[in-house]
């Protein structure tokens, strides 16, 4: 950090024995160079962050007026101070100078004793010089460590870490739709934004060429603004490409959204901060919450393209992406849906049948919040889901067509999860005679019954979904029930009977054995 007009004064020009005058809050002002001139219209000359040393040599014999306009020209520069020393031209610093300087809030100093300008330039110059290249130092280190971070893959959270312990303040990462990303150093969200209402710098991320965000450090930090600033843009060009690692916000899927898919899908450990980031790069919003769905279609672009048909009817933002050939998604719902799961099933039915294309076979999971853990059990409970989903419509079981959600599905998941004497156990206790009948006949009553039942028990609906006519499904249920020995449509036997069947399905495919 550069050194301040305080610190100036107490070390580099002690022997010029310094009284300051006026603008003494302004002391803390970090000092870029130090250098002398006699100039009367000197101010052009300046650029900001100078300690002027001057004799008055160039105020000899002028008014107040000129004087107070010689000071308000230099403080409009942004100087970081005015010396003058006395003796050769005034023997006390004119009170109208002090006053003006006052007025300004410009650090003026009288140095009392005469010590050659050339030897407290090189003196504090050195110094600003010592402490640039080390402050350059530790800029490169940073700029080393961030690379290094994003070598072994690491997220901004880790990242703004590193740059806080540099900065010594709290940094904030804030998307460029104004989401709250990442924070280091603030205990809360809230203590996040008020670090960015009252932010000392901030540096614009760039992902690809186009504006991601903005990186801001908040007040208390020891570096001076020059520094300050080069840190948070040295930090910024390093965070561009963790995030465009993390995701970009393309709203169609790429690498990263697939990447985020694939580590939520594996359970790997994704703190918070770096869940938050990630979710906002590929434009999704944290703090919401989101539904799975999983896709198998004969080619991922089938199952990419339905998933931006639902993300486009439902208006909100999606994570789509393939995960070893299969195609997956965390869709948003509307916050204000009482069953979210219901809307997006249907929606993705119709954008499904608008597409016609065969051979698809969808699952929508479970609602999740958005947290890693949450989502993670969330998109790996789709799987097996998937799994017997896709054997639902292989086998025509008559489920709810190539749209399923897993709650649907949950009774035949609990099956498959069963020892195989219990499940041959259930099956022997209610379908065996159906089973037997079937085997000896070639009919498909045992499939029969899974659709009425999944139907509701509506005979109209059962025999549009068979394909047959209302007394052909008569007739088919009057010989299953004669089979069974009771009525297969009395409520209370709907879910025993389910059970039965998902465990015959699961025998009859040679899974979960």
């Amino acid at each position: 950090m550069l050194p301040t007009v305080r610190q100036l004064l107490a070390d580099q020009f002690l022997a010029a024995d310094p009284l300051v005058l006026s603008g003494r809050s302004s002391l803390d002002r970090a000092v870029r160079w130090v250098h002398s001139s006699e100039i009367f219209e000197i101010s052009p000359l300046l650029s900001g962050g100078e300690l002027l040393l001057t004799t008055g040599l160039g105020l000899a014999g002028v008014d107040a007026g000129t004087r107070r306009h010689y000071l308000r020209e230099i403080a409009d520069r942004a100087v970081a101070g005015v010396a003058i020393e006395l003796g050769r031209t005034f023997d006390t610093v004119p009170p109208d100078m002090v006053a003006e300087a006052s007025r300004a809030g410009l650090p003026l100093i009288a140095l009392r004793n005469v010590v050659p300008f050339i030897d407290l330039c090189r003196a504090a110059n050195t110094e600003i010089v010592s402490r640039e290249v080390g402050m350059l130092r530790v800029v490169d280190g940073l700029t080393r460590e961030l690379l290094s971070e994003l070598g072994l893959g690491h997220g901004p959270a880790r990242m703004l870490s590193k740059v806080g312990a540099v900065t010594g303040c709290p940094v904030v990462l804030v998307a460029g739709s104004g989401a709250l990303v990442a924070a280091h150093g603030a205990d809360d969200d809230r203590s996040a934004w008020a670090a960015v209402e009252s932010g000392s710098s901030t540096a614009k991320i760039m992902v690809r060429e186009s504006f991601w965000g903005t990186l801001t450090a908040g007040p208390g930090s020891p570096l001076d603004p020059t520094t300050l600033g080069e840190v948070l843009e040295r930090a910024a060009a390093a965070l561009g490409p963790a995030l465009a690692q993390s995701g970009a916000p393309t709203g169609r899927p790429g690498r990263a959204a697939t990447r985020l898919l694939a580590d939520l899908l594996a359970d790997k450990q994704i703190r918070p901060a770096d869940l938050r980031a990630r979710l906002a790069a590929v434009g999704a919003t944290a703090g919401m919450r989101l539904v799975p769905v999983a896709i198998d279609a004969p080619d991922a672009r089938i199952g990419m393209r339905l998933l931006d048909g639902a993300v486009r009817d439902l208006g909100r933002p999606g994570v789509l992406g393939e995960v070893h050939a299969t195609v997956y998604g965390l869709l948003t719902p509307d916050p204000a849906a009482t069953d979210p799961v219901a809307d997006i099933a249907e929606i993705l039915r119709k954008v499904s049948a608008t597409n016609s294309i065969d051979g698809v076979t969808l699952v929508v999971g479970d609602p999740a919040e958005s947290t890693a853990a949450s989502l993670s059990a969330a998109l790996r409970g789709t799987e097996p889901a998937l799994r017997l989903a896709v054997r639902h419509r292989r086998d025509h079981s008559g489920g709810s067509g190539t749209v399923s959600t897993r709650r649907e599905l949950a009774g035949d998941l609990i099956v498959e999860a069963l020892p195989a004497a219990d499940r041959a156990r259930l099956v022997d206790t209610t379908l065996a005679p159906l089973i037997a009948w079937d085997t000896a006949h070639h009919s498909a009553l045992t499939h029969t019954l899974e659709v009425f039942l999944r139907h509701g028990g509506s005979a109209t609906r059962c025999a549009a979904a068979l394909h047959i006519g209302r007394q052909s499904l008569y007739q088919r249920l009057d010989r299953i029930k004669s089979l069974l020995g009771f009525d297969p449509a009395a409520p209370e036997l709907t879910a025993t009977l389910l059970l039965a069947l998902g465990a015959h399905r699961v025998h009859s495919s040679g899974t979960g054995e």
